[in-house]
């Protein structure tokens, strides 16, 4: 090859070497999503043609908007057990408050649809108050209405892990939290 065709062949090839370096290239990301790590326990009344008191275990995790803004949107994932039964699983959009996403005193509300595989089985509706304390405290009481004419009423108090870690912006003086999310 001459050098005029090698000197055009690299030329080629470094412009589109710095063409796709170019479209490969992003800002860095600041995205600051909420997230929720629920675990809790509790009680349900279980309403399978003859009621039944259970303790359940609860797990929910997701994720939510910025908590740059008063209300946060996002989703969840439920796991919700009755000990010696089984368990109900569970999607819902959750719309809770700032304060509530970043480890204080909030409250939201939780709708969405639930699948249990034990029991009678059933699919339905699940919804829930949420009310949160700072250090992560949460409080939720609900229902969820499924097919057959079931009905289950729950109460369950336990301690959501991200607000408490990364999302925790209160108790500051007491317990430093030096990697906290953004938000206020």
């Amino acid at each position: 090859m001459s050098f005029a065709r090698n000197h055009r062949w690299l030329a080629a090839r470094c412009g589109t070497a710095l063409a796709l370096a170019l479209l490969a290239a992003s800002p860095s990301a600041r995205a600051q999503a909420t997230s929720w790590l629920y675990v809790g326990g509790g009680a349900g009344v279980v309403d399978q043609g003859e009621q039944e008191t259970r303790s359940t275990v609860q797990l929910d995790t997701g994720l939510g908007t910025s908590a740059e803004h008063a209300l946060v949107a996002g989703g969840i994932f439920r796991v919700q057990g009755y000990l010696g039964a089984g368990a109900d699983l569970g999607v819902a959009a959750r719309l809770v408050t700032r304060g509530f996403a970043i480890g204080g005193f909030g409250a939201g509300i939780d709708a969405g649809v639930y699948q249990r595989w034990w029991g009678t089985e059933s699919t339905g509706f699940t919804g829930n108050l949420v009310l949160g304390a700072p250090w992560g405290i949460t409080l939720l009481g609900g229902t969820s209405i499924g097919s057959g004419d079931q009905r289950v009423y729950f109460a369950s108090l336990g301690i959501d892990l991200a607000r408490l870690t990364v999302h925790r912006h209160s108790g500051l003086d007491w317990f430093a939290n030096p990697m906290r999310s953004p938000g206020e």
